[in-house]
């Protein structure tokens, strides 16, 4: 793809805007394109290309009313040349990778952009937006269904549920308060397999005869987030470590070849290698170009290629590292406005106030914290379509809260001891580094 058009689709992302914020950084707010440069377009892309008679009805048939699948395709341009050609779609998830990390090791690292160039091979290197909260919880379901934060009601990393009276995390599905196991809801009367009211993409799939792949690590096979996403996937293969990763992967590929499958893996750990680390560290660059020099030399085998094969790498969200902490306890006009925890996430943060208070907490962000924070009213996010402009989820408006405040970057909004804020790095926000991230597309 010609570097002029990756540079039009990168400059149409950073020109979006969605939200008349009044703050003199309001320019560095990156908002989502979910009409065709997004992780949500995603699902519906595969589809099309796998089976191509989606679009005119059918078990699998991708409905823009209801959000199934997504309600658009990526940007023709990105798929189109792979009309026909495609039995085998491979989505490689790496969770944390951003795009602008990506271009920044590339430019001071030969070898580095050497394993960019041979993983690109003839195909294509472009951005895409995350979803907004740029959050695993919220993320991997919408690249899974299609549908937004809106329509899936997973708006963030920790929730009220007004269902159960409690906040609680949607990674662990289990109450924030107290010492609980994961997945503790399920005792309250959550079912976990209905929790995504949107058809999954490997759901559609086996309607069509198209099975499923998933290779997942060991340990978050049988998990409630894994339940609620993977629904229709017949075939998981875990792994345990990296090697072994490698080696199913290769074997897989090995078995598939010439047959019409999809095949999902993910990779947690530039996510998590990021939190402890920072972006910048060195951990961080060489768990990075490992992990894309093993996955060029897995690819690029020969038994591993069939030329029907269209392979696809992606991130959910991106970091933002974190250069203070502000603890909403140290401002009292703020802590004694709640009536629970904070939701969502340190970067974006749900807030769930006590009657009365909305003004009172609007002011004190705006005269005492406008250099940090933005706050949104819910209502005005969502007529934006901040988390998208589908049919919204029956408990959206309740679960985002009374008041949404966004971090500027290098900010985060924290309840906890300074003694347990070990992250150096995080996500949820709206910046740059936060919701852009990388597509590779190609062929094997």
């Amino acid at each position: 793809m010609p570097d002029t058009l990756i540079s039009s689709f990168e400059q149409r992302i950073l020109e979006r805007q969605l939200l008349p914020l009044a703050s003199p950084w309001a320019g560095e707010v990156v908002y989502p394109q979910y009409d065709g440069l997004s992780i949500r377009n995603l699902p519906h892309t595969v589809m099309r290309l796998l089976n191509g008679n989606t679009q005119n009805g059918g078990p699998g048939s991708l409905n823009p009313q209801n959000g199934t699948l997504g309600s658009a395709p990526l940007d023709s341009t990105l798929w189109r040349p792979y009309t026909g050609r495609v039995k085998r779609v491979v989505l490689f998830i790496t969770d944390g990778l951003g795009w602008q990390l990506l271009q920044e090791i590339a430019a001071t690292d030969p070898s580095f952009a050497q394993v960019i160039a041979d993983l690109t091979g003839d195909g294509t290197l472009t951005p895409l937006t995350s979803i907004a909260p740029t959050t695993t919880a919220s993320a991997l379901p919408t690249i899974w269904c299609g549908a937004t934060p809106i329509a899936t009601g997973l708006l963030g990393t920790q929730l009220f549920l007004r269902e159960y009276s409690t906040l609680a995390s949607m990674l662990h599905f289990a109450p924030v308060a107290g010492k609980h196991r994961a997945d503790a809801l399920e005792d309250w009367g959550l079912d976990l397999t209905t929790l995504l009211p949107q058809k999954t993409l490997s759901e559609a799939l086996r309607q069509h005869r198209i099975p499923s792949y998933l290779l997942l690590q060991k340990d978050m096979i049988g998990s409630g987030l894994s339940r609620v996403m993977h629904r229709g996937v017949e075939n998981v293969i875990r792994h345990v470590g990296y090697t072994d990763l490698w080696i199913n992967l290769r074997d897989l590929l090995r078995e598939t070849r010439r047959q019409r499958c999809f095949i999902n893996v993910y990779w947690a750990a530039v996510d998590m290698v990021s939190h402890i680390y920072g972006t910048a560290a060195e951990q961080v660059m060489v768990e990075i170009g490992r992990q894309l020099a093993d996955l060029r030399d897995v690819l690029c085998a020969g038994d591993a290629a069939d030329g029907q094969t269209l392979f696809m790498l992606v991130a959910d969200h991106g970091h933002s590292p974190i250069t203070e902490y502000v603890n909403i306890y140290d401002h009292a006009p703020l802590s004694e406005a709640l009536r629970c925890g904070l939701g969502g996430q340190a970067r974006l943060a749900n807030l769930y106030l006590r009657e009365g208070y909305r003004e009172q907490v609007e002011d004190y962000f705006r005269e005492r914290l406008p250099d940090q924070f933005i706050t949104v009213r819910p209502a005005d996010a969502q007529a934006a379509g901040l988390f998208g402009t589908e049919t919204p989820h029956p408990e959206a408006g309740a679960r985002m809260g009374d008041l949404i405040v966004i971090a500027r970057e290098g900010f985060a909004l924290t309840e906890k001891r300074p003694g347990a804020m070990a992250s150096v790095s995080r996500h949820g926000g709206l910046s740059a580094r936060e919701m852009i991230v990388p597509l590779l597309m190609r062929t094997l």
